[in-house]
C-alpha cells in the first residue's frame, strides 16, 4: 500500500489501558500514525524526576512523534493537528474533553474507544464501576465523539465477560488485550463505509465518576458482598484500608464469607483457616494485608507478627 493510500491518524491516550492499541496502530501497514498526543509528564520521587505517561513511554520506545499536552495548550495542539491533514483521530482514555474545533479537525471524525457498553458507564471510571456493580459483562464501545461526555453515536461494540473474582486491574488488562483487534477492524470498516453510527438510547444511560482515595476507607457496617466488590474495584489503586489501634491497615485481598449471628461489625470472629471479620451482613475473609510501612503479606504471616484475638475489633478506615 502506498503512503498516500494509508489512513492518516493521530492517537490521543495516556494510561496503560491504551498502550496495546497504540502499538497495533503503529504496526498496521494501512495506517499512517502521524502524531501521538498524551498528557504531560508527572514528577515523582524525591527529586521530582519527570515520568511520562504509559502511552508517552510507549511512543518514545516506538520512536513515534510525541506531543505532550500541558494545561493551557488546547489551541496550540488543535493547530498542530490541523496541519497534519488527518483522516481520523483515535482517542482512548485521554481524560480530557476535546473542543468542537479539535473534533472538526479530522476528515472522517474522532473515534473514541470507551471501556463500557454505552450508554451504560459514561464518564471517567467505567472499569471500577463495573466491578462495584457486580456486572457479568462489559466491553468496548467505538463511538464517534461529539461535544458531550461519551454521548456520541456508536459504530460498534465488543462485549467482554467479567470473571467473578476479577479486580479492576485484571479487568483493565483483559480489556486492553482485546482492544487492538477491535480498534483496527472498526477503523477499517468505518473507512470503507460499512458501519452505521447509531445514536445511543436514552434509557440505560449512567455516568461514572473517578473514585477518590477516601472511597477506600472501609466501614464494617456495610454488607460483606459490597465490601468485597469495593476492594476489587479499588485494586490495585487507590486500595482499601481499615484501622487497628489507630494505625492504617491495608486490605489487599479479601472475599465475602458467611458471618456469625450477633457479631458486631469489625469484630474478629475467626483466625484459622482464614481471618474472618464481621460486617453489617456476613463477614469478610482477609487473605492479604499491608501494615504501615511494610510490604503486603498473607494474613497468616501478619497474625504471626501481630496476633489478633477473637472478639477484637478492627476500626473503620
Amino acid at each position: 500500500m502506498t503512503a498516500d493510500a494509508r489512513l492518516r491518524v493521530a492517537f490521543l491516550g495516556s494510561p496503560a489501558l491504551a498502550v496495546p492499541s497504540l502499538e497495533a496502530l503503529a504496526g498496521a501497514p494501512d495506517i499512517a500514525l502521524a502524531q501521538v498526543v498524551t498528557l504531560g509528564d508527572r514528577r515523582r520521587g524525591r527529586r521530582g524526576a519527570p515520568v511520562p505517561t504509559p502511552v508517552g513511554a510507549a511512543a518514545l520506545a516506538l520512536e513515534l512523534p510525541l506531543r505532550r499536552w500541558e494545561p493551557g495548550e488546547a489551541a496550540a495542539v488543535t493547530a498542530e493537528l490541523a496541519a497534519l491533514r488527518l483522516d481520523a483521530i483515535v482517542v482512548i482514555a485521554f481524560a480530557r474533553l476535546l473542543s468542537p474545533a479539535l473534533l472538526a479537525v479530522p476528515r472522517l471524525g474522532c473515534l473514541n474507544l470507551h471501556a463500557s457498553l454505552l450508554p451504560w458507564g459514561r464518564g471517567a471510571s467505567p472499569i471500577p464501576q463495573a466491578i462495584l456493580d457486580g456486572l457479568s459483562e462489559t466491553g468496548w464501545s467505538a463511538m464517534l465523539m461529539d461535544a458531550g461526555l461519551d454521548t456520541g453515536p456508536v459504530l460498534a461494540r465488543r462485549p467482554l465477560a467479567v470473571a467473578p473474582r476479577w479486580t479492576a486491574g485484571e479487568l483493565s488488562a483483559a480489556l486492553a488485550a482485546v482492544a487492538p483487534d477491535f480498534l483496527l477492524a472498526t477503523l477499517r470498516a468505518w473507512r470503507a463505509g460499512a458501519l452505521l453510527a447509531e445514536a445511543q438510547p436514552a434509557s440505560g444511560a449512567t455516568l461514572t465518576r473517578k473514585l477518590p482515595a477516601e472511597a477506600g476507607a472501609i466501614d464494617w457496617r456495610e454488607p460483606a458482598q459490597r465490601l468485597d466488590r469495593r476492594l476489587r474495584a479499588l485494586s490495585p489503586e487507590p486500595g482499601c484500608w481499615c484501622r487497628r489501634g489507630g494505625e492504617r491497615l491495608g486490605l489487599i485481598a479479601a472475599e465475602a464469607a458467611p458471618g456469625r449471628a450477633g457479631a458486631a461489625p469489625g469484630e474478629v470472629i475467626a483466625l484459622r483457616p482464614r481471618l474472618l471479620v464481621a460486617c453489617g451482613e456476613g463477614a469478610l475473609a482477609l487473605d492479604a494485608l499491608q501494615p504501615p510501612g511494610r510490604r503486603l503479606m498473607p494474613a497468616a504471616a501478619y497474625l504471626n507478627g501481630r496476633p489478633l484475638a477473637l472478639g477484637e475489633r478492627l476500626e473503620n478506615g
